[in-house]
């Protein structure tokens, strides 16, 4: 009897475990206004999806900033998950080495700067917190206790044992073949011995990192080693257009994207340059860097890059100033790093007040809105980012509260949830897109999804193993 009472206290455990009933989602999102500029990095860069390889030494740094500008007790938590981000039933025990509920120690006030905040930063993992399998994970930055939560982000991590093929094929949707961008996907497994592969792994792909427009499968086939994921239409996208921009590195000098900069005593507005929707015009290839933004500071005297953004067309002159950019951003942070200190970018970085207007007489249904959407805001279409129509001019305008830096973005038409950024901004075959591939298992008698391969395919420049 006393052995029967162990494993059901064991078992309620667990249950009690994986049932935790948290008030807020498992999304990338922020539930406290002040907090802003957040920012997930891996390895410190601009670049690179929030995925670990577990066992190396890759990192993610967490970084945002708290406009209250009062001292808080900011606390982080790690919540492993299912593949449909759910809490796992695995114990901290199972998954973490060192522990959980650790306080944020590092932040640095901002200096100089009109709008005051802290900046706080905290790298993952860490000497208190270390990752001891793949899966997917939430973290939380809560306030005092889990039931206020700041923000939370989503990560993933990595075992890497499978060989993933990213092909890309003609639209199955024949009638938009020339605006739909589709793929097969083929994994390679020689590490892991499967029973029933059709029914223990599954692939998740995104967009752009967007974890908003994800399409997910099972393999449809098995052929020795290789499963092939070719059922049509499975990942398919319209391919949108090339993301919109604005450069608003510098307070004092207009940048790209920019029309008027006004630098009042205690706040700086700017007028963006006015634009159209892309609707029905012709594909052109422009720089960009696939919806995401960077904070940079051209007026500072240090940690600046001076490396500037041109009209390239050409997909090796696209990433080599992507490349020079990102180099550039980590020669001037790997000291500060090193030190434990903020880079002075993020810290002597100002906030501005935008504005944007629409040009085009765009006919909206009672139902539908135009958004402002990319990764500074999480791709997702809130009240902040929506157009409003200015009736005096005739024209919707959208107001932004941003930091200092280099922002992609695009608009997008949502009508009952569903977001449309083609309506907008058009769609075309040809756009530079990324695509993420996730490779998840869950074999007979395994406890949680492992993650067992993870790329990022670029439609230029093929399939980047990380």
């Amino acid at each position: 009897m006393r052995y029967l009472a162990i494993i059901f206290t064991f078992l309620l455990s667990i249950q009690l475990y994986a049932g935790d009933d948290y008030n807020f989602e498992f999304v990338n999102a922020e539930y406290d206004d002040f907090i802003a500029t957040v920012t997930f990095e891996h390895n410190n860069l601009p670049v690179g999806f929030q995925a670990i390889k577990l066992g190396s030494s890759d990192f993610l740094m967490l970084k945002f900033d708290d406009l209250n500008n009062v001292e808080r007790h900011l606390y982080y938590r790690i919540i492993h998950c299912d593949k449909d981000w759910k809490p796992s039933a695995m114990r901290e025990i199972d998954y973490l080495n060192g522990f959980n509920d650790e306080r944020l120690r590092n932040y640095e006030y901002s200096t100089s700067t009109r709008i005051q905040y802290i900046h706080y930063w905290q790298r993952f993992p860490n000497k208190d917190t270390n990752f001891k399998i793949s899966g997917n994970y939430l973290l939380v930055i809560y306030e005092d206790n889990i039931d206020r939560p700041v923000l939370t982000r989503r990560f993933i991590v990595s075992e890497n044992i499978v060989g993933i093929e990213v092909n890309d094929i003609f639209p199955s949707d024949v009638m938009n073949i020339r605006y739909k961008q589709e793929f097969d996907v083929n994994l390679i497994n020689e590490s892991i011995s499967m029973r029933n592969p059709i029914e223990e792994v599954n692939i998740v792909m995104l967009q752009n990192e967007n974890w908003n427009n994800t399409k997910t499968s099972k393999p449809n086939f098995i052929a020795g080693s290789t499963m092939r994921f070719n059922k049509l239409g499975t990942f398919e996208w319209w391919g949108n257009s090339e993301f919109r921009e604005f450069d608003i590195r510098s307070f004092f000098r207009v940048g790209r994207g920019v029309k008027f900069i006004e630098r009042k005593r205690d706040e700086t507005d700017i007028l963006l340059q006015p634009i159209q929707s892309w609707r029905n015009k012709v594909h052109i290839a422009v720089f960009d860097f696939n919806g995401k933004f960077f904070i940079e500071n051209w007026d500072a005297l240090q940690g600046a890059s001076y490396l500037d953004i041109s009209d390239n067309v050409d997909a090796g002159e696209i990433q080599t100033t992507r490349n020079n950019i990102v180099g550039d951003l980590k020669e001037s942070s790997e000291e500060f790093f090193r030190n434990n200190v903020a880079e002075p970018r993020n810290i002597n970085s100002d906030y501005a007040y935008i504005t944007l207007y629409l040009e085009d007489d765009i006919q909206l249904d009672d139902d539908e809105n135009i958004y402002i959407l990319g990764a500074f805001n999480n791709w997702t279409p809130s009240d902040a980012y929506r157009m409003t129509l200015d009736y005096n001019r005739g024209m919707y305008v959208g107001n932004l509260f941003l930091k200092q830096g280099y922002y992609n973005y695009c608009l997008a038409v949502v009508k009952d949830g569903i977001v449309d950024v083609a309506a907008m901004d058009g769609s075309w075959n040809e756009t530079e897109n990324d695509y993420q591939v996730i490779v998840y298992y869950k074999g007979l008698g395994d406890l949680y999804d492992r993650i067992i391969g993870f790329t990022t395919y670029n439609t230029n420049l093929k399939t980047r193993q990380y």
